[in-house]
C-alpha cells in the first residue's frame, strides 16, 4: 500500500491538500488554458408576429353581422 504525501494523483489525498495543490498550480500559472473562442450562442427561432390586423377585421365584420341579425330581428 502506498502511503506516500508527496504529491502527485493519489486518489487518498485529502481534500485541503488537493485544494492547496490546486492553488499552487493556478497561482503559478499552471492552471488550463481558456478555449480561445467561446461557443457560438444558439439560434433563436423568429418569432411570429400576431396577426393584429386580421383579427380586429373579424371582430369588426362579426359586430357587423350581428348588429344586422338583431336589427332584423327587432323589425319583425
Amino acid at each position: 500500500m502506498n502511503t506516500s504525501t508527496s504529491g502527485g494523483s493519489g486518489g487518498n489525498e485529502p481534500p485541503e491538500r488537493m485544494l492547496s495543490a490546486a492553488l499552487q498550480a493556478q497561482a503559478a500559472g499552471n492552471a488550463q488554458p481558456a478555449s480561445p473562442t467561446p461557443p457560438a450562442p444558439p439560434r433563436t427561432p423568429k418569432r411570429r408576429k400576431l396577426p393584429v390586423l386580421r383579427v380586429l377585421l373579424l371582430a369588426l365584420l362579426l359586430g357587423i353581422a350581428a348588429g344586422a341579425v338583431v336589427g332584423v330581428l327587432t323589425l319583425l
